[in-house]
C-alpha cells in the first residue's frame, strides 16, 4: 500500500501502520518536520463560505496535517478582517486522503447491483467497455438518453469544464442540478429575476440588525460566525427566527419560536404593521418596486398597454401619477424623473372594452394585510404572540440597516417560494436592500468570467457575439435590456434548446416521485386540478422540458461530482423506479459513495491534495479566489477528472472510428462527430490528458475580474480578491461594483445606477399576474399550510447542515463521527418522546405512507413538540438495511413551478425550474428493534 511505504520513508511501521487512519494519528504525535508546505483548500463542503485557504505540511509525499492559512487581506475601512477560516470540516482532510473508503483501483460490478460484488480491472479495461455502451447508445437512441448525474463537487475547477465540455461534444443535455439539491432560492427569482446575488460576510459588521431566519450559521457558517458576534459586540441586534432552539438562537439578543412551514405569515404580520404604521419607505416603494403599478379591478391582471391601444404591448404598464394620472410607467431605467406615483386609491381609466376600475399593487396589498394578516391573524397561524410580530417590525422598520444571512432552507420547503416573497416584502418595504449594511440575501455565487472557457471571457464572448450576429440583439438594447438580461436570454435559449435541462424534473417523471404526488394529490388541499394535468400542460405549452423526454428512459448515467443514490428523496421509490430503467451507471469518485456502491463500473478519481486544480466559483461571502495545488500524487490508480474524461473521448473516437462510425445526429438534427472528438475536447490540440494545471492557469490568467497576478506568483500565496462580478451568468446577478478591501453589497446597479430588475415589470415584482398564480391565489405572497406530504401524521421532520458536515464526503469520517454519536441520529422533543415510552439512544422506526427507516433518537429540550430533526447528508449505508431518511421524503410537485410563457418564469440557471423539497414531511416514530 502507498501509504505505508511512505509512512516506512518516514521512519514509522508501527503496528497500527496497516491502518491509516490511526496511522495517521500515531504520525501526527511525533510531530515530525515537513520538507514543504503547499497552499490548498477544501473545493467544497461548505457552500456559502467556500473555500478556506490551508497549508499542507507535505514530507516524503505524505500530506502530514493541514493549518489555516491565515493569509486573507485585512479590510481596508476598519471591517474586522476574514481571518482565520478553517473548521473541522475540512482540516480533517488529510485523514480522507488515506482512509479506507478511498477507491483504488477500477471496479466492475460481477453481482446485482448494491450487493457490494466487484472485480478490479485495468483503467484501459474500464474505458474501452465503458466505451462500448457510450457508442452504441449514441448511434442509436442518441445523446438525450445519457444523462449527466452532477453533484456539489462537480461545480467546481477543471473537473467540471472536463465534464461538461465531452457532454457539450457529445450533445448530451447538460444538467442544472440545483433546484433537486434545494438550494434554487424560487422566491427571490420570482421577486427580482435572478436568485444569484448575495454580499460579504464583513457587510453583516455593517447592519443595526442580523436576521438569522431559516438557517443556522453557527452550523453552517463557522469561518464566517465571527463577523455576526463582532457585530453584535458592535451593538447590532441578532435575531433568530426559526421552530427549535438552534446553536445560534442560543447566541442571539432574541429567538422568535415559529412554526414549522409559517414563515410567511410572520412575515406578512410584519409587512401589515409596517404599512399600518407608516414605517415604510415610500420613496423606495415607488421607484424600485411594482407596487405603485396598475391592476385591473376585473381580470386581476396588470394594466397593460394592449388593454390601451391596439397592437399595444404587454410589458408595457402603467402607474397614476398624483399631477399626471395615468402615465406608462418607465422601463429603461427605475428613475421616476418627477414622477409620484400614487400608492394607494382607486382609478377608472377608459380601455379598448370600456371603463376598468383599476388600483396600484400596493392598495390591493394593504386591502390583503389588513383583511388576513394582522398580527392576530398571522400569529394565530405561526404561533408568535402578536406584541413580538409588531415589536420585530417596528425594530426591523426603524433600523438603520437590516441583513439576513444567506441559507437555503426555505427551497427546501414546497411552499418556499410563497416565505421567500413575504420576507422580501419586508426587507424592501423599509428599503434595506443595496445599501451597506442593508441587504437581502439569496444564493451566493461569484465565478471567474472564464468559467466555462479557459481562454475566453465567457459573458463577454456571449454579449460580443450576439452584438455581431444575433438579429434580436439590438432589439433588446432599444428596449433597456442590460448585459444581465442579455445573458438571461441565452440561458434560456439553452433550456428552449434541450441544451440544459433540470434534473430534478427528470426524476420526478423517471424516478417515480411524480407518481407518489398523482397518487396523493390530496397532500396539497390548494391544488384545482390533479398535479399531473399541470406538469402535462407546461410540457406542451414548451414552458419546461424533460431530459430524456417523458415516452423514454435514461439509458446511461456518468455520475460525477455527485451522489444521487443518496441525494435525491424518495430514495427507496427512486431505487425502485430509476434504476432498473438505466443500462450503464458509471460513477467518478474517490471514495466508495452510496452511488458508487449501486454502479456499474467506479473509477477512482484524484482528491483535492493530489490535484492542480483552480475553484473558479466562489461566493460574495467570501470574495476570494483561493489556489489548490497537487500537493501529493495521486495515491493507488486514481486519476484527475480532466485525464479521465480525455481518456474516454480518445476510446469512444478509437472504437467509432475502428467501426466505421464517423458521425451521428441528435435530437435537433444537428450531426456530432465521433471522428475528433479528441481535437474538439483538446482545443485544436490546446490542452492534452495530463494539462490540466494548464486548464486551470488559463482560466486564471483571462479572467478579468479578480486581482491580477503571475500564475506562480498566485499559487504561492494562495488568496487574491476578486475585483468584479465579471461577464457570467451565475454571477452578474450580483449586480454590483466591487472594491477589494471592502464590503460587498449586492444590487447596488439598480439602487443606485437605476438599471432595471431582469422582470416583467423591470422592479421588484411582487404581483405575479400569471394565470396559474391567480388560479392558485399566489399573485400576491400569502401563508399557505404546508402539505402533509407523507401522510397525516403527527410530527414533521425538519433538517439542515449538521454541525460536523455538510456533503456526504464528511459522513463517514471517523474523527468527525467521534465528535458526535457516530451513527445517524434524529432529534426529538422530551414530549413527543415521552408520550411514545421513547428514551435518549434508543433505536426508533420513523415511518409514513411512503416508506420507513430506523435511526437513534436524540432526546432534546431545544425540539419542539411536533417536530423531529435529522441533520443532512448521511449515507444510505450508514442506516440499517440501507432504508435512508429521505426514504420517507416523497417531495411533492409542487405545479406552481412548472408555470411558464412569462417574463421572470422561464427556467434559469440554478433556478426557475420545479425543485425537490423534504422539510414538510410528517411522520411518526415508534420505538423499533435493537
Amino acid at each position: 500500500m502507498q501509504l505505508q511505504l511512505a509512512l516506512d520513508r518516514l521512519g514509522w511501521s508501527g503496528q497500527s501502520a496497516g491502518t491509516p487512519d490511526y496511522s495517521l494519528h500515531e504520525l501526527r504525535q511525533r510531530k515530525l518536520p515537513w520538507d514543504r508546505v503547499v497552499k490548498g483548500t477544501h473545493i467544497t463542503n461548505c457552500w456559502y463560505q467556500y473555500f478556506c485557504s490551508v497549508n499542507l505540511y507535505v514530507r516524503d509525499g505524505v500530506v502530514l496535517r493541514e493549518e489555516q492559512a491565515g493569509n486573507y487581506p485585512p479590510r481596508t475601512d476598519g471591517t474586522p478582517d476574514f481571518n482565520p477560516r478553517g473548521c473541522q470540516k475540512g482540516l480533517c482532510y488529510p485523514e480522507r486522503l488515506y482512509d479506507a473508503s478511498r477507491l483504488k483501483y477500477p471496479l466492475k460490478r460481477v453481482g446485482q447491483r448494491g450487493e457490494g460484488r466487484w472485480q478490479r480491472i485495468s483503467w484501459d479495461q474500464a474505458l474501452d467497455e465503458i466505451a462500448e455502451v457510450l457508442l452504441e447508445t449514441l448511434v442509436t437512441e442518441g445523446p438525450e438518453v445519457i444523462h449527466e448525474a452532477r453533484g456539489t463537487m462537480g461545480f467546481l475547477g477543471s473537473s467540471q469544464l472536463a465534464a461538461v465540455s465531452l457532454l457539450d461534444v457529445l450533445g448530451v443535455p447538460r444538467m442544472d442540478v440545483n433546484t433537486d439539491l434545494g438550494d434554487d432560492h424560487q422566491g427571490a427569482a420570482l421577486t427580482f429575476g435572478k436568485a444569484v446575488f448575495s454580499d460579504s460576510a464583513d457587510n453583516w459588521f455593517h447592519a443595526d440588525v442580523i436576521l438569522i431566519w431559516g438557517g443556522n450559521p453557527a452550523y453552517t457558517h463557522i469561518p464566517n460566525y465571527h463577523f455576526i458576534a463582532e457585530a453584535r459586540y458592535r451593538g447590532a441586534q441578532v435575531v433568530a427566527i426559526g421552530p427549535d432552539y438552534s446553536a445560534s438562537a442560543i447566541h442571539a439578543d432574541l429567538w422568535v419560536p415559529v412554526n414549522i412551514g409559517t414563515d410567511a405569515a410572520l412575515a406578512l404580520g410584519m409587512a401589515q404593521v409596517i404599512l399600518e404604521e407608516g414605517l415604510y419607505r415610500a420613496d423606495f416603494v415607488r421607484e424600485q418596486t411594482d407596487l405603485p403599478l396598475l391592476v385591473r379591478e376585473d381580470s386581476g391582471r396588470f394594466l397593460r398597454e394592449a388593454d390601451l391601444k391596439r397592437g399595444g404591448r404587454d410589458d408595457v404598464l402603467y402607474l397614476w401619477d398624483e399631477a399626471r394620472g395615468l402615465t406608462e410607467a418607465p422601463r429603461k431605467s427605475l428613475e421616476l424623473h418627477g414622477l409620484k406615483p400614487a400608492l394607494e386609491g382607486a382609478f377608472t381609466v377608459d380601455t379598448l372594452a370600456g371603463k376598468v376600475a383599476v388600483k396600484p399593487v400596493f392598495q390591493r396589498l394593504k386591502e390583503l394585510l389588513d383583511r388576513d394578516y394582522t398580527p392576530r391573524q398571522a400569529g394565530a397561524i405561526c404561533g408568535v404572540r402578536p406584541e413580538l410580530i409588531r415589536r420585530l417590525a417596528r425594530g426591523v422598520a426603524r433600523a438603520r440597516g437590516v441583513v439576513n444571512i444567506s441559507t437555503s432552507n426555505f427551497s427546501k420547503f414546497y411552499h418556499g417560494d410563497l416565505i421567500e416573497r413575504a420576507i422580501i416584502l419586508v426587507f424592501a418595504l423599509c428599503g434595506h436592500l443595496g445599501r451597506r449594511g442593508a441587504s437581502y440575501n439569496a444564493f451566493p455565487m461569484l465565478t471567474l468570467d472564464t468559467a466555462f472557457g479557459a481562454t475566453e471571457r465567457r459573458g463577454e464572448h456571449l454579449l460580443l457575439g450576439a452584438a455581431a450576429a444575433d438579429p434580436r440583439y439590438a432589439q433588446w438594447r432599444l428596449d433597456g435590456y442590460t448585459d444581465e438580461m442579455v445573458l438571461y436570454e441565452y440561458i434560456r435559449d439553452a433550456f428552449a434548446r434541450g441544451k440544459l435541462r433540470s434534473s430534478a424534473l427528470t426524476y420526478l417523471v423517471h424516478g417515480g416521485l411524480l407518481e407518489l404526488s398523482e397518487q396523493h394529490n390530496s397532500w396539497d388541499p390548494y391544488l384545482k386540478r390533479p398535479v399531473g394535468d399541470y406538469l402535462r400542460e407546461s410540457l406542451a405549452n414548451g414552458w419546461h422540458g424533460v431530459s430524456p423526454p417523458s415516452d423514454r428512459t435514461p439509458k446511461v448515467v456518468i455520475a460525477q461530482g455527485g451522489n444521487i443514490l443518496r441525494r435525491v428523496r424518495a430514495s427507496e421509490q427512486f431505487l425502485r423506479s430509476f434504476l432498473p430503467k438505466v443500462r450503464l451507471l458509471v460513477t467518478l469518485d474517490w471514495r466508495m459513495s452510496t452511488t458508487a456502491l449501486y454502479s456499474d463500473y467506479v473509477l477512482p478519481i484524484a482528491t483535492w491534495y493530489e490535484t492542480d486544480s483552480l475553484p473558479w466559483r466562489a461566493s460574495p461571502i467570501s470574495p476570494f479566489v483561493v489556489s489548490n495545488r497537487k500537493a501529493v500524487e495521486p495515491l493507488y490508480e486514481a486519476r484527475n477528472e480532466w485525464e479521465t474524461y480525455f481518456l474516454i473521448a480518445r476510446k469512444l473516437q478509437e472504437k467509432a472510428l475502428a467501426r466505421g462510425i464517423t458521425s451521428y445526429r441528435d435530437a435537433q438534427g444537428q450531426e456530432r462527430r465521433l471522428d475528433r472528438l479528441e481535437k474538439e475536447l483538446s482545443r485544436d490540440g490546446l490542452y492534452l490528458a495530463e494539462d490540466e494545471e494548464a486548464i486551470a492557469r488559463d482560466v486564471f490568467l483571462n479572467a478579468t475580474n479578480v486581482e491580477q497576478a503571475d500564475w506562480d506568483e498566485f499559487r504561492e500565496k494562495g488568496v487574491l480578491d476578486y475585483t468584479g462580478v465579471g461577464r457570467d451568468s451565475r454571477s452578474i446577478g450580483n449586480a454590483c461594483d466591487i472594491q477589494p478591501g471592502e464590503p460587498i453589497v449586492p444590487l447596488t446597479w439598480h439602487t443606485e445606477r437605476k438599471e432595471p430588475y431582469p422582470t416583467l415589470t423591470r422592479r421588484i415584482q411582487f404581483y405575479i399576474d400569471h394565470p396559474w398564480y391567480l388560479e392558485l391565489g399566489e399573485a400576491l405572497p400569502v401563508h399557505k399550510d404546508p402539505p402533509r406530504a407523507g401522510g397525516d401524521y403527527p410530527l414533521c421532520v425538519t433538517g439542515g447542515h449538521a454541525r460536523w458536515s455538510i456533503h456526504t464526503c464528511w459522513t463517514d469520517q471517523a474523527v468527525l463521527l467521534r465528535l458526535q454519536r457516530g451513527e445517524p441520529i434524529l432529534f426529538m422533543s422530551r414530549e413527543d418522546a415521552l408520550a411514545r415510552g421513547i428514551e435518549d439512544g434508543d433505536r426508533v422506526e420513523v415511518f409514513n405512507d411512503v416508506a420507513a427507516f430506523q435511526v437513534q433518537a436524540a432526546v432534546s429540550p431545544a425540539v419542539r413538540p411536533g417536530q423531529t430533526i435529522i441533520y443532512h447528508a448521511w449515507e444510505n449505508y450508514q442506516f440499517p438495511a440501507w432504508k435512508h431518511f429521505q426514504s420517507v421524503m416523497p417531495s411533492p410537485l409542487n405545479p406552481i413551478e412548472l408555470a411558464g410563457g412569462y417574463f421572470q418564469l422561464r427556467p434559469l440557471v440554478l433556478t426557475l425550474t420545479p425543485g425537490l423539497s423534504d422539510r414538510d414531511t410528517r411522520v411518526e416514530v415508534r420505538r423499533g428493534p435493537g
